[in-house]
């Protein structure tokens, strides 16, 4: 298992993850790949209001994050004071172009999430996925 600063270097440069979170009605693990933002230790995303996995964290906020073949625990909640900073570091993340693509028009009504990540869990196998199926 690498060491927390090849964690955080991971996750500066891994422009996908794996969500997991516990779905409020049925407590069974549910998953979603989103694109996102680390900074300070935390990971930034920005959900469609309309999006299940954010109300399920809202009510029960133990996550799981895989990002590359790392697996982290995580507690997140709602930050809507941070939603504009959101779009300002998903912007220099990813480019303004794809921004307005993935978050503009009607695609643009978004609550920010915080994930604070606690410690790395471990490994998991390396698994490829394809992009256009994601949820943003």
């Amino acid at each position: 298992m690498g060491d927390l600063a090849t964690s955080e270097l991971l996750l500066e440069e891994t422009p996908y993850l794996k969500l997991t979170t516990r779905g409020r009605k049925t407590g069974s693990e549910r998953n979603v790949e989103l694109w996102f933002v680390f900074e300070d230790g935390r990971l930034l995303f920005l959900a469609h209001e309309d999006s299940q996995w954010w109300r399920n964290i809202a009510q029960n906020p133990k996550v799981q994050v895989e990002a590359g073949e790392i697996l982290f625990e995580g507690i997140g909640k709602l930050v809507p004071e941070r939603l504009a900073h959101a779009f300002q570091v998903f912007r220099r993340k990813y480019g303004d172009n794809q921004i307005e693509r993935w978050y503009g028009g009607k695609r643009a009504r978004r609550k920010a999430v915080e994930v604070e990540l606690g410690r790395v869990l471990g490994k998991r196998p390396t698994r490829t996925s394809t992009l256009p199926q994601m949820t943003i």
